[in-house]
């Protein structure tokens, strides 16, 4: 319960920093579930609250995003934004992007992929990850 509280304050005065500092900012939360970061521009977010063991986003526009805490592995802020590539989620596009659609076309069965297809041809295969190689070389 303390480490929640401590959280949620240290959150919340990030948020007030960012926000006068620039607008460009944005949250990116990284469930376990997915591992792919879904992200809210801090100039449109109203507020963040705990509720019954969700961290709920509440948007300006009067809508909400609600993840259970349990299954949150990160959070954080950033001025770039989330792209195709970075496939782990870990906010970079590196090596460890390319490993994971190796990792992907030599293990996992053909439900699943969404992430792992960078291009959205609906195969994971050699083409993504030239994919992240390209990205990683021009950016």
């Amino acid at each position: 319960m303390k480490k929640l509280i401590v959280l949620s304050v240290v959150l919340f005065m990030s948020l007030g920093m960012f926000a006068d500092d620039n607008d460009d900012y944005t949250l990116y939360i990284v469930a376990t579930s997915s591992q792919q970061p879904t992200g809210h521009k801090l100039a449109d977010i109203q507020k963040l609250t705990f509720e019954n063991g969700n961290l709920v986003v509440n948007l300006k526009n009067g809508t909400k995003e609600s993840t259970a805490i349990s299954i949150v592995s990160r959070m954080y802020f950033s001025l770039l934004a989330a792209v195709a590539e970075d496939i782990n989620g870990d906010g970079s596009v590196d090596t460890q992007d390319v490993l994971k659609i190796y990792e992907f076309i030599q293990n996992s069965t053909a439900a699943e992929g969404a992430t792992e297809d960078v291009n959205k041809d609906g195969s994971v295969d050699t083409q993504d990850v030239l994919k992240v190689y390209d990205y990683i070389q021009n950016h």
